[in-house]
C-alpha cells in the first residue's frame, strides 16, 4: 500500500518538477510536459533496463497519464504566478523532496525484492530517485543537479543502503522501514536545502 502512494506522490512532485525546469527554459506547452513526463518517469526506466524488466511506466501507462495531466494543470495554474514567489520556489523544494524520497525508496525496495546486494541496492535507488531529474537536466543543456548541488545524491546511496541492511532485520515490516527512510530522506533533503548543507568542493584558481 505504502509503495502505490510512494509511487503517486514521487509521479506528481517530480512531473512539477520539470514542469518548472520547462517554465525556467521558456518552453511551450509540448516541451513543459515533456519534462515532466521524463523527470517522473525516466529514473524508472532506466533502473528496469538495468534489471532486464519491461519499464514499469511502459506496463503500466497510468503513471504516464498521471505525469501528462500533472504538467498541464501545474502548467495553468502556476505559470503566471512564478514571479517574485516565495511560495513557488517553496513548492519546488518540497515537491523535489518529495519525489526524491519517494523514488528512494521504492528503488531500494526493487532492489531488495530483486535480491541484489546493498552496494546494487544502493545504485538501485539512486537510479530512480535522480535518473529523471539527469535526464531533464541534459535536455534543456545543464549540468546534472546531482553534480553541483547539496547531498542530493549521496541521500539516495545512504537511503539505499540503510534500507537493504534493516530489510533483513526479521520481524520488521518493509512497508514500515520505507516510510522511515522515506521520512528520512525527505526531511534532510529540505534541511539540506534550507541550511545550504553541500559536499567538500574546491574551485580551481583562474
Amino acid at each position: 500500500m505504502f509503495f502505490d502512494i510512494a509511487n503517486y506522490i514521487g509521479i506528481i512532485a517530480f512531473s512539477i518538477s520539470g514542469m518548472l525546469k520547462g517554465l525556467k527554459h521558456n518552453l511551450d506547452i509540448f516541451g513543459v510536459v515533456v519534462l515532466g513526463v521524463i523527470t517522473a518517469v525516466g529514473g524508472g526506466i532506466i533502473r528496469d533496463i538495468l534489471l532486464n524488466e519491461t519499464p514499469m511506466s511502459i506496463v503500466n501507462e497510468k503513471d504516464a497519464y498521471l505525469a501528462i495531466v500533472t504538467a498541464i494543470i501545474s502548467y495553468y495554474f502556476l505559470h503566471n504566478r512564478l514571479v517574485s514567489s516565495k511560495r513557488i520556489s517553496r513548492l519546488v523544494m518540497i515537491s523535489d523532496a518529495l519525489g526524491l524520497a519517494a523514488f528512494a525508496v521504492i528503488g531500494a525496495e526493487k532492489g531488495v525484492v530483486s535480491e541484489l546486494g546493498p552496494f546494487s541496492t544502493a545504485i538501485m535507488a539512486t537510479l530512480t530517485g535522480v535518473g529523471g531529474g539527469v535526464i531533464r537536466d541534459v535536455l534543456v543543456s545543464e549540468i546534472p543537479f546531482i553534480l553541483k548541488e547539496d547531498l542530493y545524491a549521496v541521500l539516495c546511496l545512504v537511503g539505499g543502503t540503510l534500507y537493504w541492511m534493516l530489510s533483513n532485520i526479521e520481524g520488521l515490516e518493509r512497508e514500515k522501514l520505507a516510510y522511515t527512510i522515506f521520512m528520512i530522506i525527505f526531511v534532510i533533503r529540505l534541511l539540506a536545502v534550507r541550511y545550504r548543507l553541500n559536499l567538500p568542493r574546491k574551485k580551481l584558481v583562474k
